[in-house]
C-alpha cells in the first residue's frame, strides 16, 4: 500500500512540476478528442437518417396540371397494378392548400390571394413500397403512367446521404489514426522530460535495487492523469459543442432529425475516457521503454 501511494504521489508531483508540458499535452489532447469525436458524430446522425428514410419507404408523385381532380383520381387504379406498390394514398390540391394554411399559423397570409382556381399546388399521390432496393425499378413504371409529371423519391436523398456518409466515415478513420498517434507523441515528450529532470534519482534507484516497474508506475500514473483529465474536459466541451451544432442544424435543415446528445452521453463519456488513458498509457510506456532501454 505504502508503495502504492508512492506512485500516486510521484505522479502528481511530476504533472506539477512541468505544470507548461502538462497543460500543452492535455489542450492537445482535447483538440485531438474534440475532432476525431465531432466528425464521428456527425457521420453518426448521417446514418441515423439514411436509416428514417429508408424506414419511410415513400414516393412522391405529382400529376400533370392539365388533369383535372377528378381524372387524377382516375389514376389510382393504374398505381395499383404496380407489384412493389404497398399504399396508394391520393393528396387533393385543395385539400393540400388547406393543411398548408393550418401549417403555417400566423402566417396564412401569404396565401390569402390562392384558391381553388389559381392552386399552386398539383394533386399528388403517396406510395409507400414493399420492397425499399426495387424503389429505381418502381419509379420507371409509375413514370410509364400517362399524366405522370413529377416524382419526388427519398432515394436520391439516400443516396447522397450514403455519399456524404462514406466520404465522413473516411475522414473520422484518418483522423483517429493520425491524432492518436499526435496524441501519444505529446504524453510520451511530457513523460520523458519528467524522466530526465529525475534522471540522477532514476540512476540511484536502479542502483540499490529498484525494479524497473518501480521506477515505472509513477510515469505510467502520470500519463493516465493526463489523459484522464483530457477525455473528461473533451467531453464537457463535446457537450456543448454539439448542442449548439444540433441548433444550428435544426435551424438551417428543418427536416435534418438530430439525435439527443442524451442518448449518446454516456457512450461518449466512456470512449473519451477510454481513449484519454489509453494514449495516455500508451505515451508513457513508450517514453519509459526509450529512456530506460528495457
Amino acid at each position: 500500500m505504502r508503495s502504492f501511494g508512492y506512485y500516486w504521489k510521484e505522479g502528481f508531483r511530476n504533472i506539477f512540476k512541468h505544470g507548461f508540458m502538462s497543460i500543452a499535452a492535455v489542450i492537445i489532447m482535447i483538440a485531438c478528442l474534440l475532432l476525431t469525436g465531432t466528425v464521428t458524430l456527425i457521420a453518426y446522425n448521417i446514418n441515423l437518417s439514411i436509416i428514417d428514410l429508408q424506414q419511410s419507404n415513400e414516393i412522391v408523385v405529382f400529376i400533370d396540371d392539365s388533369l383535372t381532380t377528378r381524372e387524377a383520381r382516375a389514376l389510382a387504379t393504374e398505381f395499383e397494378r404496380i407489384d412493389n406498390i404497398a399504399t396508394v394514398d391520393f393528396e387533393d390540391r385543395d385539400e393540400a392548400l388547406e393543411i398548408y394554411r393550418q401549417q403555417l399559423g400566423e402566417d396564412a397570409d401569404i396565401l390569402a390571394d390562392f384558391d381553388s382556381s389559381n392552386n399552386p399546388l398539383r394533386n399528388s399521390y403517396i406510395f409507400t413500397l414493399k420492397d425499399p432496393t426495387e424503389a429505381e425499378q418502381t419509379i420507371e413504371e409509375i413514370q410509364q403512367v400517362e399524366g405522370t409529371d413529377r416524382i419526388r423519391a427519398d432515394e436520391e436523398v439516400i443516396s447522397k446521404l450514403i455519399q456524404v456518409q462514406r466520404v465522413f466515415n473516411i475522414i473520422s478513420l484518418a483522423m483517429v489514426v493520425a491524432l492518436t498517434l499526435i496524441s501519444i507523441f505529446i504524453i510520451a515528450n511530457t513523460v520523458k522530460l519528467a524522466m530526465f529532470a529525475r534522471r540522477e534519482e532514476i540512476s540511484i534507484q536502479k542502483m540499490v535495487g529498484a525494479t524497473n516497474w518501480f521506477i515505472r508506475w509513477p510515469f505510467v500514473i502520470e500519463g493516465m492523469v493526463l489523459g484522464l483529465l483530457s477525455g473528461g474536459l473533451a467531453f464537457f466541451a463535446e457537450w456543448g459543442l454539439y448542442n449548439e451544432m444540433a441548433r444550428v442544424v435544426g435551424d438551417v435543415i428543418p427536416y435534418f432529425q438530430v439525435a439527443a446528445f442524451d442518448s449518446v452521453r454516456m457512450l461518449v463519456l466512456g470512449i473519451y475516457l477510454g481513449a484519454g488513458v489509453l494514449f495516455g498509457i500508451g505515451g508513457s510506456v513508450t517514453s519509459i521503454r526509450k529512456f530506460m532501454n528495457v
